[in-house]
C-alpha cells in the first residue's frame, strides 16, 4: 500500500514539473510571430505583417488614417516596409525608403512598436495579434461608414454653399437695386441740366445784329451820289453779315454734341429703369423695408421718365426754333446781298 502511494506521489510531482516547464517555456521562451498584427481607434487602423527568416525580419505596415478636409472625411492609406533583425523577441528595424529606425517588442499580447510609424503618429503603439481577413473586414466596414459620412457631409456642404451663394446673390441684387436707384436720379439730374438756352440766345442775338447791319447797308444804298468808298463799306458790311451767318451755322456742332450727350444719357437711363424694375420683381418678396425701398425706386423711375420726356421736348422744340433762326439769318443775308448787287449795278462799281 505504501509503495502504491509513493508511486502516485511521484506521478503527481512529475506532472507538476511538466506543467511548470511548459508555462515557463511559454512565458520565458521565444514567441512565435502571428499571421498579422492590428491596431484600430477612431482615427486610424494599422496592420502589420511580419516575416522572419533566421535572424532577419521584414515587417510590412499598412497605415490607414482618417483625414477631414472642409468637414468632409476621407481615408488615406500608406504602406511602409521595415527590415532588420530579431533577437530575444526584440525587432530592430529600418524603413526602406526613409531609413527611419525603430524597435518593436514581440509580446504575448501583440507587437509593440517603439517609435512613430509615420510622421505625426504616436511614439508607441501596440498592435494585437490578428489576421488579414479580420483586418480586411474591419477596414471594409470603416471605409463604407466613412464614405457614407462623406457623402452626407458633401451634401450638407453643397446645400450650405448653395444657400450662401443664394444669400450673396440676393445681397448683390439688393445692392444693385440701390445703386440703380441712385444712378437713375443722377442721370435724370444730368439730363435736366443740359439746356439749349445759351445756344438759342446766341443765334437770336446774331439775327438781331444781322438785322441792324442790313438796315445800315440799306441806308448806305439810299444815299445820293454813293462813292466807291461807301460801296466798299457796304461790301465789308455784307462780309460781316456772312461771318455772323457762319457763326449761327457753326453753333449746330455745339448743339449736336449736347443732343448726343442727351441721347447717351437717355439710353443709359432707360436701361437702368428696365433693369432696376426687373431686379426688384425678383427680390421684393424677400427684401426688408419693402415699402421704403419700393417708394425710392418708384420715385427714381418717375424722375427718369419725366427727365426723358422733357429732354425729348427740348430737342424737338430746339429743332424747330433753330431752323426758324437760321432761316431768318439766311433771309437777312440774302436781302443784304441783293441790296449790294443792286447798288453795284446802279453805280457800275
Amino acid at each position: 500500500m505504501q509503495g502504491k502511494n509513493k508511486r502516485l506521489y511521484l506521478g503527481i510531482a512529475l506532472l507538476v514539473v511538466i506543467v511548470l516547464g511548459f508555462w515557463s517555456y511559454r512565458l520565458l521562451g521565444p514567441i512565435a510571430l502571428a499571421e498579422g498584427y492590428m491596431y484600430e481607434d477612431n482615427s486610424r487602423m494599422v496592420y502589420a505583417k511580419a516575416t522572419a527568416e533566421n535572424d532577419q525580419v521584414s515587417v510590412e505596415v499598412t497605415l490607414t488614417k482618417l483625414l477631414v478636409e472642409d468637414t468632409i472625411p476621407r481615408l488615406q492609406t500608406e504602406t511602409s516596409v521595415w527590415t532588420g533583425t530579431m533577437e530575444n523577441n526584440t525587432l530592430t528595424l529600418q524603413e526602406k525608403t526613409t531609413s527611419q529606425k525603430l524597435q518593436a517588442k514581440l509580446r504575448r499580447d501583440g507587437l509593440l512598436f517603439q517609435g512613430p510609424l509615420a510622421q505625426g503618429e504616436p511614439a508607441e503603439i501596440l498592435l494585437a495579434a490578428s489576421n488579414k481577413q479580420v483586418y480586411d473586414d474591419k477596414l471594409a466596414v470603416w471605409t463604407k461608414n466613412v464614405e457614407q459620412e462623406a457623402a452626407q457631409k458633401k451634401k450638407e456642404v453643397e446645400e450650405q454653399r448653395a444657400k450662401e451663394a443664394a444669400r450673396v446673390e440676393f445681397a448683390k441684387k439688393v445692392e444693385r437695386t440701390e445703386r440703380l436707384t441712385a444712378d437713375m436720379l443722377e442721370s435724370a439730374q444730368y439730363l435736366q441740366e443740359i439746356q439749349f438756352a445759351e445756344e438759342l440766345q446766341f443765334s437770336k442775338d446774331q439775327v438781331v445784329e444781322l438785322q441792324g447791319l442790313l438796315d445800315e447797308l440799306t441806308a448806305y444804298a439810299k444815299q445820293p451820289g454813293l462813292s466807291k468808298t461807301d460801296y466798299d463799306v457796304m461790301a465789308g458790311t455784307l462780309n460781316n453779315m456772312k461771318v455772323l451767318v457762319d457763326g449761327i451755322n457753326a453753333m449746330d456742332g455745339t448743339i449736336e454734341q449736347k443732343k448726343k450727350r442727351m441721347q447717351d444719357i437717355i439710353a443709359v437711363l432707360e436701361t437702368d429703369m428696365k433693369d432696376a424694375q426687373a431686379v426688384w420683381e425678383e427680390i421684393k418678396a424677400s427684401v426688408t423695408d419693402i415699402e421704403k425701398r419700393e417708394k425710392a425706386l418708384t420715385e427714381a423711375v418717375k424722375a427718369g421718365s419725366d427727365a426723358i420726356a422733357q429732354a425729348n421736348e427740348r430737342i424737338n422744340a430746339l429743332g424747330n426754333e433753330q431752323a426758324g433762326v437760321k432761316a431768318s439769318a439766311d433771309k437777312l443775308y440774302r436781302q443784304a446781298a441783293a441790296v449790294l448787287e443792286q447798288t453795284r449795278a446802279k453805280y457800275g462799281f
